[in-house]
């Protein structure tokens, strides 16, 4: 992100060097202090609007940063982006009703045998003409639908006959599905990495983390920068471990969150374990990425 390209910019860098000043925690952990979604947070930070005054000092008291200074700075900023009063609009805000002087009273005249009646086949018609083009333009409403689904196509996710709960279900146990971040497995390393490209455009490495002490392996996704700094509110991240051996897989599919996504472990001592995920920005979405089966 460009600090220079504008005070909005500016904000959200600094809330970036803020978060990296208290020792980069993930979003998910600084949700957990900032009392806001984890999604919440990341978009405050993402530069594509102005986060609201409760969500930023939120995210700075998260931080430890000074509440006071980044109240400070949110108000600059909301007081340039704020469209400035004009003579008109001032007006138009106050408008004046003229008095019964200048505005006479609308005279009805009464009706006489001269004035037109509608025809009572006329109404009908017209109420006819109305429910029929109602009626087709549900009809068309629902073959659009049918025609042109809205929305990124869903996850070929793997045929699996045992899909476990989200990882943050499991707590720090080491068994199937748990998370890994809580679980404790500091010897981790990546195994095998696989980018994931949409389009001409990669957006991330898929990888297949592996720690031999929690004998135990699972799907993350690395963003690039291409995907962090994306101007899209709607990106979302589809990751799956799965072991085929016994038709094992613990899946997740999350909104973005500016920062590395991951799926639950699966242990590597009942079988191989691979990765496979996919990204979807706005309606476009990657091709099913997947790694190579791993045993350790």
């Amino acid at each position: 992100m460009d600090p220079e390209a504008g005070p909005l910019q500016a904000f959200a860098f600094d809330l970036r060097r803020l978060r990296e000043k208290a020792g980069s925690p993930s979003y998910r952990k600084l949700a957990e202090h900032a009392h806001y979604s984890a999604a919440a947070l990341a978009r405050a930070a993402a530069g594509n609007a102005l986060p609201t005054l409760d969500l930023t000092l939120a995210y700075v008291t998260a931080c430890g940063g000074d509440v006071e200074e980044w109240q400070q700075r949110w108000h600059a900023i909301e007081n340039q982006q704020r469209p400035p009063a004009t003579a008109e609009h001032i007006s138009s805000s106050f408008p004046t009703t003229p008095s019964l002087k200048e505005t006479p009273p609308e005279e009805t005249p009464p009706p006489t045998e001269e004035t037109p009646q509608r025809p009572v086949g006329r109404g009908r018609r017209s109420w006819l003409m109305t429910l029929g083009a109602a009626a087709l333009l549900t009809v068309g409403t629902t073959v659009a639908l049918v025609v042109w689904p809205d929305g990124p196509p869903s996850m070929n996710w793997a045929n699996a006959s045992n899909v476990l709960p989200p990882p943050d279900k499991l707590g720090q146990a080491l068994v199937d599905g748990a998370d890994p971040k809580r679980a404790g497995c500091p010897d981790a390393v990546t195994a095998v990495g696989q980018e994931v490209w949409l389009g001409s455009v990669a957006y991330g490495t898929l990888e297949l983390r592996y720690s031999q002490k929690c004998v135990s392996a699972w799907a993350r996704l690395n963003p690039y920068g291409s995907l962090i700094n994306n101007s899209s509110q709607d990106i979302r991240i589809r990751l799956e471990t799965f072991r085929p051996d016994d038709s094992t897989a613990s899946r997740v599919d999350e909104a973005f969150l500016r920062d590395q996504h991951w799926a639950g472990m699966l242990r590597t001592d009942k079988g191989c374990v691979k990765a496979r995920g996919q990204i979807t920005i706005d309606s476009n979405a990657s091709e099913v990425v997947e790694t190579v089966c791993v045993k350790r």
